[in-house]
């Protein structure tokens, strides 16, 4: 029989695990199954820099252009670049910010960064869009039904309101999008939208009612605005923040992923 003392180290062990077992992981930049590397194309009037991950093996992959929040492209957009890419598919997060030098040239000033990202018009940012669907096509993202686009905060926001009316995107997740603005344009969007929506969002008890045909939205109660980042310490919820990333990629693997035996 354990002893009380035996018993309390092991009850221990088992929360510690039960807690690892919740946790997102997000690859290493040294993941040798996946190629990540620095990028740089160009679009209708300049060059955009971003990130480019995939798995190294057995391509084509389905595509997917990630939008940053309004942090800008930083270490936490590549790692879920990565993560996304580890579920087989070719991933560039552009910067946004190329045409004023990169998040980078902003020397890690977040109120400078914050303040240009808000600053990009749709204007600014569609070209740039236009060229990263492009680009990881020709990079090994032509596997799929066609391009899938994830975006987080801000960019979450931008991804739907890019996507409505276009043809060529598969599928579209937004991790907390401003519901007021993007709303409205469902009606305009046919690649199917998941929304992974914080408790503490305003529009948290309506949403899913406002969801219509195939979009669809998933709340998470108890959770704030970037519960799924592991990267926002003093926000992120690792259960919650698994279960979010799990229904987003299967929303993105039911609409991007070719259907087996469709030659994927």
């Amino acid at each position: 029989m354990l002893g009380r003392r035996e018993f309390i180290a092991g009850s221990s062990m088992l929360a510690l695990a039960a807690s690892l077992e919740a946790q997102v992981e997000i690859p290493s930049e040294f993941d040798t199954s996946l190629e990540s590397i620095a990028v740089a194309f160009k679009g209708a009037t300049a060059m955009t820099m971003g990130y480019l991950s995939q798995p190294k093996n057995n391509g084509p992959h389905p595509g997917v252009v990630l939008l940053h929040d309004a942090a800008g492209l930083t270490n936490g957009v590549r790692g879920a670049a990565r993560n996304v890419a580890t579920s087989g598919y070719a991933v560039v997060a552009p910067d946004f910010l190329s045409p004023q030098g990169g998040a980078a040239s902003f020397r890690g000033v977040d109120a400078d960064v914050r303040k240009a990202v808000a600053a990009i018009t749709p204007a600014a940012l569609s070209p740039q869009a236009v060229a990263a669907l492009a680009f990881v096509k020709s990079h090994g993202g032509s596997g799929g039904r066609g391009v899938a686009l994830v975006g987080f905060g801000w960019g979450a926001t931008q991804a739907v309101l890019f996507a409505a009316g276009r043809t060529d995107v598969a599928a579209c997740v937004a991790f907390s999008p401003d519901l007021k603005a993007v709303l409205p344009a469902l009606a305009r969007t046919s690649a199917p939208v998941l929304a992974i929506v914080a408790g503490d969002d305003p529009d948290a008890a309506t949403v899913a009612d406002k969801m219509r045909g195939a979009h669809a939205a998933k709340v998470f109660a108890g959770t704030a605005r970037g519960f799924h980042d592991p990267g926002e310490t003093k926000l992120y919820k690792p259960a919650e923040a698994k279960q979010a990333w799990a229904a987003a990629m299967a929303h993105l693997d039911a609409h991007a992923k070719k259907a087996p035996g469709s030659g994927a």
